[in-house]
Parts: C-alpha cells; sequence; structure tokens
C-alpha cells in the first residue's frame, strides 16, 4: 500500500515513504521475535500468573489522569496542564515529592523548548496566556 503512495528515497522522501520504512523494520522485528520464540526452549506460564502482583489501582489512576488532561488541557495550557500530569503520575511512581516536582519541570520545559521553539508547534496557552 505504502508503494501506492510514493516511497521515494531518502533526499526526497514521498507520501509513502515514512509508512514503507515504518512496516518494514516493525515487520522484520516481528519475525525475529517469532523466530527467537519459537527457538527459545522455556517453561510455558499460565496468563493468569502473568498478571500477578499488578497494582491495578494505579493502572485505573493513569487512565483516568490521561482522560482528565485531554479534557482540561486547553483550559490550563500545555505547560500547567502536562506539568500537573506528569507530578500526579511521578506520584503514582511513589518517587519522593521534590524529584516529581523537579522532574516534571524539567520534563515539561524540555519538551516545550523541543516543540515550540524548534519544531515551531502551537501548543494551547491557556489560562496564563503561556
Amino acid at each position: 500500500m505504502a508503494d501506492q503512495l510514493g516511497v521515494g528515497t531518502f533526499s526526497s522522501p514521498g507520501s509513502g515513504f515514512l509508512f514503507f520504512w515504518a512496516s518494514l523494520i516493525l515487520g522484520s522485528l516481528s519475525i525475529v521475535l517469532i523466530i527467537k520464540n519459537i527457538l527459545a526452549k522455556r517453561e510455558a506460564k499460565m496468563l493468569r500468573d502473568l498478571w500477578k502482583g499488578l497494582k491495578w489501582s494505579n493502572a485505573v489512576l493513569a487512565i483516568i489522569t490521561l482522560f482528565l488532561y485531554a479534557l482540561i488541557l486547553t483550559k490550563l495550557g500545555f505547560i500547567l496542564a502536562t506539568f500537573v500530569l506528569m507530578v500526579f503520575l511521578f506520584g503514582i511512581g511513589k518517587l519522593k515529592y521534590w524529584v516529581a516536582v523537579v522532574s516534571s519541570f524539567v520534563i515539561v520545559m524540555l519538551s516545550y523548548i523541543i516543540f515550540h521553539f524548534f519544531l515551531q508547534i502551537q501548543f494551547p496557552r491557556g489560562i496564563f496566556g503561556w
């Protein structure tokens, strides 16, 4: 399908360039994983054993938080909404409070600098105008 869009070359990519190479790479990696699993001789685990010890409350909280993030992003703006999201997600991971705040700040600022200034992507400004 991607070849019908026109793959092009590395110096002049066509519409299907990304789709073609992504599918080729992912398909190759999938084949390698299938062969590796066929050749591996290890004991099979029951499906229920794979889910033991999983904290479902954290997974549910993260999903709810992502939905809330999508709802408040335009109202609060990218910087504030993403900072609050990151602090909360780091908090779920039981990080120290100061580590969560500093890490969130660094991540938000780096992503804002990269996407806003270098890639010229416009983010929602929110209530503060930044």
